[in-house]
């Protein structure tokens, strides 16, 4: 989801292969969000629990209730919201209550490595996965145990960004789950300009190899916000209040704060990646999908999502001609033509 952008919501200039890629993909999940000035309407607080994982881990999960926001709203249908890279729960708060007001109640959880979940390393600002599997595995296990138990009407899954990579490895596996699904700039690729992605895998599976899997990629580092929150150049979002909010939940709560990526989580971007784009590996997914696309997303390329599009049985792509990478974090113009199309999308499909 680049040249070489940090892991977190500002983009920085970097000559060496992996910076460009990590910037890239870091980007790409972790931005949106900002308060300054700008007032953003319902917002209502989740209820938070933990889920402990048989592997010793823990992830953190969220639930937000459409009552929540108002005493009259009821629950007619289920969102399972999937975060990007770098990002936590709290920057979805009015992503969620937008759903909330349709009637949704919505699930979502910090993937393993980010948020307030178990992170993998001893350096806690690592962005690492050695597998996606994991977090496919993750995802099914709040399906079952936490999302089946209180499931209500369509249930529609969300996707940003390395989250929309995860959504398509797990809708492999279980091509039904969902009654639709609703992509944003789906990370099936990193921009690794000015190199080509073949030299960008090849270095990072060698630096696995000789036991640098944990090592940040070259030009990766820890969160720096003086560079990551600045606003003027960044590739995720022109608008500078919802931009500047993650940088302020990282000053409130410290332990949000992420880093660069790792070459193991590059290693395993690339792989997932691969294996989405697999001749045929996308055949049974046959329910309605719609993808958010913007032209000029310098952190996953267009061309590659309209590639997955053409690729789905019933998929609907929407382009936003000068929206940045993460379209739901953009300025309200943005935001307001992508309701109009989810909405009309999910009239169309379901009858909601």
């Amino acid at each position: 989801m680049k040249p070489k952008l940090p892991p977190s919501p500002a983009a920085l200039h970097i000559n060496t292969v992996f910076g460009l890629i990590l910037g890239g993909l870091i980007l790409g999940g972790l931005i949106s969000g900002g308060t300054m000035g700008k007032a953003i309407a319902a917002e209502p607080s989740p209820e938070f629990s933990n889920l402990e994982i048989p592997d010793g881990a823990r992830l953190r999960l969220a639930y937000w209730r459409p009552s929540s926001l108002a005493p009259e709203l009821t629950v007619s249908g289920t969102v399972v919201m999937l975060t990007g890279r770098s990002e936590y729960l709290e920057k979805y708060q009015e992503l969620a209550g937008d759903w909330l007001q349709r009637g949704y109640q919505v699930f979502s959880l910090d993937w393993r490595g980010q948020g307030l979940s178990s992170r993998f390393l001893s350096n806690h600002q690592k962005g690492h996965v050695t597998d996606y599997s994991v977090y496919v595995s993750d995802l099914a296990l709040l399906l079952e145990t936490v999302v089946k138990p209180r499931e209500i009407g369509p249930t529609i899954l969300f996707a940003h960004s390395m989250g929309g990579l995860v959504a398509l490895r797990f809708l492999i596996d279980q091509p039904g789950r969902f009654k639709a699904v609703v992509l944003s700039a789906p990370m099936v690729d990193i921009n690794t300009e000015p190199w080509p992605r073949f030299a960008a895998e090849m270095l990072s599976r060698a630096a696995g190899a000789f036991g640098f899997s944990g090592a940040y990629a070259f030009g990766q580092g820890d969160y720096n916000p003086i560079k990551d929150a600045k606003f003027e150049g960044n590739t995720i979002s022109g608008d500078q209040t919802r931009f500047r909010r993650i940088h302020d939940g990282y000053r409130n709560n410290p332990e949000l704060k992420i880093g660069g990526v790792t070459f193991g989580w590059l290693t395993a971007s690339f792989r997932s990646q691969t294996i989405v784009a697999m001749p045929g590996a996308l055949d049974n997914v046959r329910i309605p999908i719609l993808a958010l696309v913007a032209p000029g997303d310098a952190l996953v390329p267009e061309e590659t999502q309209r590639l997955l599009c053409q690729k789905l049985h019933d998929c609907t792509l929407m382009s936003y001609p000068g929206a940045r990478h993460d379209i739901m974090a953009e300025t309200d113009t943005f935001r307001s033509q992508a309701w109009h199309d989810i909405d009309g999308f999910l009239t169309r499909k379901l009858g909601r």
